[in-house]
């Protein structure tokens, strides 16, 4: 089923439970005249329903939002429980027990009931919406690494074909590759910070790699100059933890 077609076929179901509550409320008047009571009773059941209905056109759940989505479902479902049992209590109360409470009193909790509903429903969006920024959060940092790890292990093979004058920094770019593979995501700048410069120490090691393929003079000791410092970077960088 498309979106399209899933949103008419949701359409159509909400519109037949209206005219059912419709039908409903002609059918059980029998041409009485409407009460002040009768009035709030059926207000009511028609706000329940649509309540009822919000979570079918609002809180669609598809395979890319489906974690973000839990928190804001599971307080919107709390907040759409509490408000119908609420609300059936204070019609069975008014309607059996009219002694109890007023008609004026009613219309009050009532009020009072949709308030804090819409307070549910504002902190459910806010609970999504910070789960949305935590995953996307992480997401940056798991790109990050895996980029890190992606192109380490692309150096890895173009230094090995590095003749022997470049022994040594082969040893070291080998020794920190390894190293790599033990970084972890961690919420802190200085994290992000040392990533951006092993990314830039990886392009400098992989263009002096390149312009050696090309037929450019050997630059062993400028090699081992930046396999250390992208050594040390690792190192630093393996260091830091949550």
């Amino acid at each position: 089923m498309t979106r399209t077609q899933s949103l008419l076929f949701r359409t159509i179901l909400f519109l037949a439970g209206a005219g059912i509550i419709v039908m409903a409320f002609f059918l059980s008047r029998n041409e009485k005249e409407l009460t002040g009571t009768d009035a709030f009773i059926w207000t009511s059941i028609g706000i329940m329903y649509l309540v009822l209905s919000l979570p079918s056109f609002f809180s669609i759940i598809r395979i890319s939002n489906f974690s973000s989505k839990i928190p804001y479902l599971a307080l919107l479902w709390l907040g759409i429980i509490l408000y119908l049992i609420l609300s059936i209590i204070l019609i069975v109360i008014l309607a059996v027990f009219p002694n109890i409470i007023t008609l004026n009193t009613a219309i009050i909790i009532q009020s009072i009931l949709l308030f804090l509903f819409a307070v549910i429903i504002f902190l459910a969006s806010y609970a999504s919406g910070h789960v949305r920024a935590v995953a996307k959060e992480e997401a940056a940092k798991l790109h990050s690494l895996s980029q890190i790890k992606q192109k380490a292990q692309s150096l890895l093979l173009t230094v090995n074909k590095l003749p022997s004058e470049y022994a040594n920094a082969q040893k070291i770019i080998q020794t920190t590759i390894e190293d790599v593979k033990y970084i972890y995501p961690v919420n802190n700048w200085a994290g992000e910070d040392l990533e951006i410069k092993i990314l830039q120490s990886i392009n400098v090691i992989s263009e002096l790699c390149s312009n050696f393929q090309s037929g450019a003079q050997a630059l062993p000791d400028r090699m081992n100059t930046e396999a250390e410092g992208f050594n040390m970077l690792v190192k630093e960088r393996k260091l830091l933890r949550n």
